[in-house]
Parts: structure tokens; C-alpha cells; sequence
């Protein structure tokens, strides 16, 4: 946990010249969102499930409570060759303000000899929902290679995990759809993934 919130540290870095009035925004909101992760990383609700194949599907939900910040943590492993980790930050109001999405896996280009890859996604959200600003690139041994998949480099899946909960409340309705409310009454949610890898934010 330590080594990836070190990790996204460096990546919201500020930049050499001064960032928008919204980047600056989601980069607080995940300055909150970081310090909530670090004070309890134990404290989630959800649920870590492994299958057979090689497959695992994590979710794990850091609930601030009302008026706080919140973070989501979901993880899966696919046919026991890759695994993708997205980390959703919410700010105090409930809406979703930024997305960290990593995924780890061998190269499977033709003729890939080389370690594995991973390809890293940083989606920043405003309050009302859109897509601020998309950042993505591949990296090899932690040096970037590449800005997105291509014929040299190439990962076991794509984006398509990648499924972002608009705001707490929506996790929260993924939480009783799954595991039933208190009386255990399950509700319905429906994931509708964004496969930002082809994206572009103008």
C-alpha cells in the first residue's frame, strides 16, 4: 500500500508550469483521499473473492462517511497472468474525482522477449462528471516505453475493467447489490465500463 501511494504521489506531482484550477482541485482531493488510505488501510468494506483459472476480484471500499473523502480499491487477476489494480478517489461532496488504473502483465507482442509491462491510466474527473484530463502510458522496468499499447508493446487485456462509479452512492449500491443490506435485500447495480485506453481529452 505504502509503495503505491508513493508511487501515484510522484505521478500527481505538480507540473513544471502551474496546473489548471481543476487539476489542482483533483490533485488536493487526492491528497485527502491518500492521507484516509495511509490513517487506515484495513478499514473497507467489501470483498476479496479468488476463483479457480487463475482469477480474483477485490473491492475494496474505504468509506469516509459523509462530508470526507472516500477511496475504492479494486483489484483483479485474469487467467493468473494479469492484474490490474483501480483506485478511485471521491471528494466530501460523494462525486468521483480521480482514477488511478494500473495493470501488470507480460508482453505478449509478437516476438516480446522482454519483461513484463505495465500500463498506467490516470483519469481526472470534475464535480459534475467529466473527463478532465486523461493521462496514459506503458512502462517497462519503470521507464516509459510507450504512450499506449501498440505492436511492440501489448498487454495480456484491455481497458475494460475499468468500469468508474460516478459517485459514494453508486458504490454503495455495488456493495448492497452484492452482499445485501442489513436485512439482506440486494438491490441491482449495473457496471458500465470505460475502456479509456482508445480516449482521447481534448
Amino acid at each position: 500500500m505504502r509503495r503505491l501511494l508513493f508511487a501515484l504521489t510522484l505521478l500527481l506531482a505538480p507540473a513544471v508550469q502551474a496546473a489548471e484550477p481543476q487539476i489542482d482541485e483533483v490533485r488536493a482531493a487526492w491528497d485527502a483521499c491518500s492521507k484516509l488510505l495511509e490513517t487506515a488501510p484495513n478499514d473497507w468494506t467489501g470483498w476479496r473473492r479468488n476463483f479457480d483459472g487463475g482469477y480474483s476480484d477485490h473491492f475494496e471500499f474505504h468509506d469516509g462517511g459523509d462530508a470526507a473523502p472516500s477511496v475504492l480499491v479494486q483489484t483483479w487477476l485474469i487467467d493468473a497472468i494479469a492484474t490490474q489494480t483501480d483506485t478511485s478517489c471521491y471528494r466530501p461532496d460523494g462525486s468521483l474525482a480521480f482514477i488511478y488504473s494500473e495493470m501488470l502483465s507480460p508482453n505478449v507482442a509478437e516476438g516480446a522477449t522482454g519483461p513484463a509491462v505495465t500500463r498506467e491510466g490516470r483519469l481526472y474527473f470534475a464535480p459534475d462528471g467529466h473527463l478532465l484530463r486523461l493521462l496514459k502510458r506503458i512502462t517497462e522496468a519503470g521507464k516509459e516505453v510507450a504512450v499506449i499499447d501498440n505492436a511492440q508493446y501489448q498487454l495480456a487485456r484491455g481497458c475494460g475493467l475499468t468500469a468508474p462509479h460516478a459517485t459514494v452512492d453508486d458504490v454503495r449500491s455495488h456493495l448492497i447489490a452484492e452482499l445485501g443490506d442489513i436485512e439482506g435485500t440486494r438491490g441491482k447495480y449495473v457496471q458500465e465500463p470505460l475502456d479509456w485506453c482508445g480516449m482521447e481529452v481534448e
